[in-house]
């Protein structure tokens, strides 16, 4: 099964990426037999790339590839969690700019 989540996520203070990176919303794809364990593979991703969690923005839900057909970008990532087990998008912002900040769009 494959499951979509997203959280907002800060690089951590040792990142080499938190004095130009603010923040991010990443949305990961994993294949897992559960919403624990895709969530678990999820979070062990963000804290090996250097990435501290600030909020889950959406759960972990099990996706049909079918829901991913009007977004090729997402209709990709499903497709690599489908192979290689996970696949990760990031909509990053620079430092000084809020997540909710319209100009980040």
């Amino acid at each position: 099964m494959i499951y979509a989540m997203q959280y907002e996520l800060r690089p951590a203070p040792h990142s080499a990426d938190a004095a130009e990176i603010g923040g991010a919303i990443a949305t990961s794809f994993v294949r897992a037999d559960d919403t624990e364990a895709a969530q678990a593979i999820a979070l062990a991703y963000y804290r090996d790339s250097d990435w501290d969690v600030v909020l889950q923005e959406q759960p972990p839900q099990a996706v049909d590839r079918s829901a991913c057909e009007d977004d090729p970008e997402w209709l990709d990532a499903y497709d690599e969690a489908a192979r290689e087990g996970e696949c990760h998008l990031f909509d990053l912002w620079p430092v000084g700019i809020d997540e909710g900040d319209d100009t980040t769009h």
